[in-house]
């Protein structure tokens, strides 16, 4: 018979069984493990592959089910996005970048590995709703990839341009949070191509930054990098822990060649 939790049959695998049960009750199954433990789900000639070691990490930390309800809504809110999509003079205002976990790899979405822990997909906010964007949609929407791209970097602009960052000063240094509406577009900004006119002013480029959540952001230079380095983790780990949206405890540096992980608080003792 087929292990299906990919583990030991003597210790029985608490998050993949109510993982597989809520799959089920969404109307969903799970086709295949692979020896990597990656977890396949086929829909529509689509292969999902998805992992549940950080999702295990969490519960076995708190044993709160809603770390697997979460993904199994994920994974709902990407399949149920529409095939009738709007046009892209409608969708194109509302195009903007979102940072997901690598947990499983939606392999038709429009994504760019940024990290080891993170990537980037592209997704449309409208009406408090995310659908992200996949090859499929490019199609119909007669599109490049370079088109999407440009739209998302354009609107990220926009939106940076009415966005304020607050600093709080702690000992005459300069630690900055982005305060935007649309909470979840926080750590999106750090994308966008003017961050660095938006920063230079207070805290010079390029700069570092953790966003453990999507809608959780620190920001300090570079000079100061020791002293909040040295002071920030706790807070880090804590959000990175507590919500349903993690993404990364690595501490990133902006710089003129992107984005790129120099550091990670850990989350075990």
């Amino acid at each position: 018979m087929l292990d299906l939790s990919g583990h030991n049959n003597q210790k029985k695998d608490i998050v993949f069984e109510k993982f597989r049960e809520q799959l089920e009750q969404s109307g969903l199954k799970i086709d295949s493990i692979d020896n990597e433990n990656l977890i396949h789900i086929n829909v529509d000639g689509n292969n999902l592959e998805i992992s549940l070691e950080n999702v295990r990490r969490n519960y076995e930390r708190d044993s709160d089910e809603s770390h697997i309800t979460d993904l199994v809504q994920t994974i709902l809110s990407y399949l149920s996005y529409p095939s009738d999509v709007p046009n892209w003079e409608n969708s194109k205002n509302n195009v903007y970048i979102q940072l997901f976990p690598n947990d499983f790899d939606f392999n038709h979405l429009i994504s760019e590995k940024v990290t080891d822990e993170f990537s980037k997909i592209y997704a449309v906010s409208e009406n408090e709703k995310l659908t992200w964007i996949s090859a499929d949609n490019l199609k119909k929407w007669k599109i490049t990839k370079l088109d999407l791209i440009k739209q998302a970097d354009l609107n990220a602009n926009e939106l940076l341009a009415k966005t304020k960052i607050d600093f709080e000063i702690i000992e005459d240094r300069k630690l900055g949070m982005i305060e935007v509406e649309k909470t979840f577009l926080k750590s999106s900004l750090l994308f966008a191509s003017k961050i660095k006119e938006k920063l230079k002013a207070d805290i010079g480029f390029p700069f570092y930054a953790v966003i453990p959540v999507r809608d959780f952001c620190y920001i300090f230079s570079e000079k100061d990098f020791d002293f909040f380095a040295n002071r920030i983790g706790t807070t880090v780990v804590k959000e990175y822990q507590n919500s349903g949206y993690p993404i990364t405890t690595e501490i990133l540096f902006i710089s003129e060649n992107g984005i790129t992980a120099v550091g990670k608080y850990p989350t075990k003792k």
